[in-house]
């Protein structure tokens, strides 16, 4: 069933910032934008991104007469499609007649929360049929695809499993700048201990100082993808780009009706004394991978840890 909020001065319960204050919280709630690379803005639905594919030469000069080369670069485009995601809230009027009911204040991190889950699924994972399907596929199935992948338990622990994961993609010439990981992760590298038995991570967090080998890891949420797929994914995450077009709207309904996939109708806002907030976020993203002298043909810069089956 779909669910609800509610009246028609609603409009004035949404802070005129709120577009700025929602874009930044969805930043702050999606794993993905955390570690992403954002480019600016988008003005069209359709935008291009230029991506390396031939490297220039340099050579010796022989002798003072000598000549010096000539030599080439050439580029290629990636391109960005926007992509919508949207929520209906409905909202009883009554609910909206107590004015001490701060309902912009209980829609505001829900919205985030939503928004956020919908983009890190899609990024990690793929496979929504409603995403546009110009966007990449998930990383994780993209990297497992290419044979990136560690199996956990391999190495003594799990710094080691994390290692041999850096390992992977650093020889392919990529850098880790960072690692999404399930929340069961960070209980993992608590149990750490050194030779004495003593815990290394006392409390490891996103962000934190304690993060393994320098490289911060993100905690991604509760569904945000298959447990069974991936414990963690590394990698060099500015190859990984997003960007927003600014034309995120929110609107307030006092008419009309709310259906489900079906066409069944759900509410009938006129007939049910009902209004409802509509939100709405357009951005798009990429990978973009520059050709490099020693990487893989193939290669593909993030790579999996797979849990123990």
């Amino acid at each position: 069933m779909a669910e609800m909020i509610t009246r028609n001065g609603a409009e004035a319960l949404i802070p005129e910032e709120a577009v700025l204050s929602l874009i930044s919280g969805v930043r702050k709630q999606s794993v993905a934008m955390q570690l992403m690379r954002r480019l600016p803005n988008m003005s069209t639905k359709v935008g291009k991104v230029p991506v390396l594919e031939m490297l220039p030469n340099a050579d010796f000069v022989d002798g003072d007469a000598g000549m010096k080369i000539t030599t080439n670069m050439a580029w290629g485009k990636k391109q960005l499609v926007v992509g919508e995601i949207a929520a209906i809230i409905p909202i009883p009027e009554a609910v909206l007649d107590d004015a001490d009911y701060d309902i912009w204040g209980e829609a505001e991190p829900a919205l985030i929360e939503a928004f956020g889950r919908v983009f890190d699924n899609q990024v990690f994972n793929g496979g929504n049929p409603k995403a546009p399907i110009e966007w990449p596929q998930g990383l994780i199935p993209t990297a497992i695809a290419a044979g990136q992948e560690v199996q956990a338990g391999a190495g003594r622990d799990i710094l080691e499993d994390l290692n041999n994961t850096f390992a992977d993609l650093e020889e392919n010439d990529y850098d880790v700048t960072g690692v999404a990981g399930q929340v069961r992760l960070r209980s993992k590298l608590r149990n750490v201990r050194d030779d004495n038995g003593q815990f290394l991570f006392t409390s490891p967090t996103s962000g934190s100082d304690n993060n393994p080998f320098g490289v911060p890891v993100h905690f991604v949420g509760k569904g945000t993808w298959d447990r069974n797929e991936a414990l963690a994914i590394a990698g060099e995450w500015n190859n990984a780009v997003y960007s927003i077009r600014q034309d995120m709207t929110f609107r307030v309904f006092d008419s009309g009706v709310i259906s489900d996939d079906d066409g069944k109708v759900i509410y009938n806002l006129i007939q049910q004394d009902m209004v409802a907030l509509r939100a709405v976020m357009r951005l798009a993203w990429q990978v973009v991978d520059p050709i490099s002298i020693d990487k893989g043909a193939d290669a593909f810069p993030f790579t999996v840890l797979r849990p123990l089956a």
